[in-house]
């Protein structure tokens, strides 16, 4: 009786042993899941802190146009592009021996690149158009081959296979227009003082437009001016040597597909080792360029270089004030030309009677041009204000003419960028802001080549 009891004392002891034990088994699997699970989201959220940083935040979009997205890889890449071929064209200009002659060009760039934001900005902006451009291309049926992106580089390298191509013909132009009574009495001040009515009279043309002084500045059809090449700002007065007759002049190299292949492969590596930019990028590039030149053909094919375009002189001061000055002298009688050489501010043009030839609708700013359409020949405007500054205008012609080769190419210029600029209009686009934190600030000048400002 007495075993009897202690054995079943020992089976109560024993069920609740087992079942304490149990029970502190079940808890340690519970803080082991616990610890093993704040494990596991430690690494999750520094795996994701490591990836948010690399393939997460390369995938990310700096801008959307439509359902395009153009994410930070392609932005990088691109500003890195840019950035090296700045880089590579200043120190190239740098090393020449033609820092001298180009300072303020090399000054140029060199703040470009010291801005990285604003450079940062231009590329996306630039991005954003290609992508609106591209986008309608397509939509038009305009394609671009492989073919044709590897042709445009071997042109672009100055490699030939089948010869240089044939130049384009040059247009032909008509005859322009003679003087009418009217503009011969108008331009009377401006003739020798022995030119009489039936003797020819300097005809303005239409190079003959408003600008200025400094390279880069806007004038007055908008259009930036450019910094002036090496070739035209070196001296002229270099002797030339001529051959004797018993020198042989020197021949070319020829330019062999080894040799241009050679040279672009040298060109891909040295972009690739200073930049994120690839060869399947470059191509991508150059594909977008001829993309480009193809929405220009489509855009200006039916334009015609012969256009209604209207004779316009100006005076231009910076006040109000000012312009009732110049405007009440010249209704008292004045020369406008006279008063042009003395008063006005636009130096180009000022001494030849204020000047500004032949313009064509969309050239000038929508002021100017608003109210330069609006006058008859020979009348004076009033006050016209721009972003330039105080007006008065006066109209001497207005005919169909011809336009000489580039200011044509200055007239399809603008009507393409009024199409993309529509385009864009029209386009759903969005701007993020993380591009101006990923913008890349490399490549850059080497220090010992800076120019101290």
């Amino acid at each position: 009786m007495t075993t009897d009891k202690k054995d079943q004392e020992q089976k109560i002891v024993t069920k609740k042993h087992m079942a304490r034990l149990e029970k502190e088994n079940r808890q340690r699997r519970i803080l082991l899941i616990g610890i093993v699970s704040i494990v596991v989201v430690v690494v999750l959220l520094i795996t994701y802190g490591i990836l948010s940083k690399t393939v997460l935040l390369q995938n990310r979009a700096v801008a959307k146009v439509n359902d395009q997205k153009i994410t930070v890889s392609e932005f990088q890449k691109r500003v890195e592009y840019q950035r090296f071929t700045l880089q590579q064209t200043y120190v190239n200009y740098y090393t020449s021996g033609l820092a001298e002659y180009l300072q303020s060009y090399l000054v140029q760039i060199q703040n470009q690149l010291d801005s990285s934001l604003n450079l940062g900005q231009s590329v996306l902006d630039e991005m954003v158009t290609e992508a609106v451009m591209i986008q309608k291309a397509k939509e038009l049926g305009l394609s671009v081959s492989e073919e044709e992106i590897s042709k445009e580089l071997e042109n672009s390298f100055g490699f030939f296979e089948n010869g240089t191509p044939t130049p384009a013909a040059t247009i032909a132009y008509k005859p322009t227009s003679t003087y009418s009574p009217t503009q011969l009495a108008l331009l009377a001040p401006l003739a020798s003082p022995t030119a009489t009515a039936t003797e020819e009279i300097q005809m303005p043309t239409e190079d003959d437009v408003i600008s200025t002084e400094n390279p880069g500045e806007e004038d007055l059809s908008g259009e930036v001016t450019t910094t002036k090449t090496a070739t035209e700002v070196l001296p002229t007065n270099t002797p030339t040597v001529e051959p004797t007759a018993t020198q042989v002049p020197p021949t070319a190299t020829p330019f062999t597909r080894e040799g241009y292949e050679n040279l672009y492969a040298t060109s891909v590596a040295n972009l690739t080792s200073n930049t994120k930019y690839d060869e399947t990028d470059f191509r991508e590039y150059v594909r977008a360029l001829l993309f480009r030149e193809k929405m220009y053909e489509y855009v200006t094919k039916d334009l015609t270089n012969e256009q209604e375009m209207v004779w316009v002189r100006h005076i231009l001061v910076s006040t109000e004030e000012e312009a009732q000055t110049v405007l009440d002298r010249i209704n008292k009688g004045e020369d406008f030309a006279t008063v042009a050489a003395e008063l006005s501010l636009d130096t180009a043009n000022s001494f030849n009677g204020g000047d500004l030839g032949w313009t064509y609708q969309g050239q000038m700013v929508a002021e100017f041009e608003e109210a330069a359409w609006s006058l008859k020949i020979g009348e004076i405007s009033g006050i016209v204000q721009t972003q330039y500054g105080f007006h008065i205008l006066q109209v001497l012609g207005r005919e169909t003419r011809q336009m000489d080769e580039n200011t044509f190419g200055g007239y399809k210029s603008k009507v393409y960028e009024k199409y993309i600029e529509d385009l864009k209009t029209n386009s759903t686009i969005e701007i993020f802001d993380v591009w101006a934190s990923v913008v890349p600030s490399s490549p850059t000048i080497p220090p010992e080549l800076r120019i101290a400002q």
